[in-house]
């Protein structure tokens, strides 16, 4: 019976990420489950800072490495010294699972005894190529990633196998992780990830209260499937919204687009300048305010 146990939780973890991270001792969060979930090929998650983000990811890459022998996995960053921090995340998982055996472990390669290999690059468009049919692709921090290099990696993908990941916080209303998380789109599996709600305690005023499963139903209609962050305390929220303001801490750990600060007019109130359901008089002092604001 203790046989028969312990081999059906060997074939459930060779199958399931997830279940596969249980038996190395880690509780995956619910949101974290939903991501390692087999046959996702395109996923992008937009998540709070300290989500938990890039854990999961590299759980996946762990997973991917090791049961799917001669496997290759290349990893992307807006720099090399980020990639290689997504690399080091995926070391922790692999020093703790003694049936992996490393042939090369470095900073930026790393190639098992079955085959599989692990490269992450810096950013240069340059660098990325030579390489195809990758089993899995991730661009950490998309959103400040160059949209070249993205362009560049993607014909990789030609033969049809590679799974896709892109994962970041928000960094303004621009670039290919902007783009890809506003489009409606039926081939991107999205993901967002966001701490408890602050801002109404905050500023009841301005905000009104979040009720989580109205959260959770009303992005699910837009085909994003939302999670609360269990990470985060009120405490600290409270403590990063005091020090970054309202503007840093709505992307941050808001997950909002926000307009860039330096822009001389905000991109919402401008859009709202065409909207029909404006009235004219509002438009234009959207647009004054705005101005004295520049001036």
């Amino acid at each position: 019976m203790i046989l028969a146990e312990s081999l059906a939780k060997q074939l459930s973890a060779s199958i399931d990420p997830a279940a596969y991270l249980s038996t190395l001792g880690f509780n995956a969060y619910e949101w974290q489950k939903m991501v390692l979930t087999p046959g996702i090929m395109r996923l992008i998650l937009n998540c709070a800072r300290q989500s938990g983000k890039s854990v999961d990811v590299s759980a996946l890459v762990t997973h991917q490495t090791k049961y799917s022998p001669g496997s290759l996995v290349l990893l992307f960053a807006p720099t090399e010294n980020q990639a290689i921090e997504l690399m080091d995340k995926i070391s922790v998982f692999m020093k703790m699972d003694p049936e992996i055996i490393l042939i090369r472990d470095s900073t930026v390669t790393k190639k098992l005894l079955n085959g599989s290999k692990i490269i992450a690059f810096s950013a240069a468009p340059k660098s990325a190529r030579g390489f195809s049919d990758p089993d899995i692709i991730v661009f950490d921090e998309a959103s400040q990633t160059p949209d070249e290099l993205y362009l560049t990696v993607r014909p990789m993908m030609t033969g049809g196998k590679t799974r896709l990941i892109l994962l970041s916080t928000p960094f303004g209303k621009q670039g290919f992780f902007y783009e890809i998380w506003d489009k409606v789109s039926t081939i991107w599996t999205k993901v967002l990830v966001k701490p408890v709600d602050i801002m109404h305690e905050w500023s009841p005023a301005k905000y009104p209260k979040i009720n989580e499963e109205k959260y959770r139903l009303d992005n699910a209609k837009i085909g994003i499937r939302a999670f609360i962050s269990p990470r985060h305390t009120k405490e600290w929220l409270l403590e990063e919204l005091e020090e970054m303001g309202e503007h840093w801490f709505l992307q941050e750990y808001g997950c909002e687009f926000r307009s860039r600060l330096d822009s001389v007019f905000d991109e919402d109130s401008f859009m709202r300048c065409f909207d029909d359901n404006v009235p004219l008089l509002d438009t234009i002092s959207l647009v004054e305010v705005e101005e004295e604001a520049y001036f």
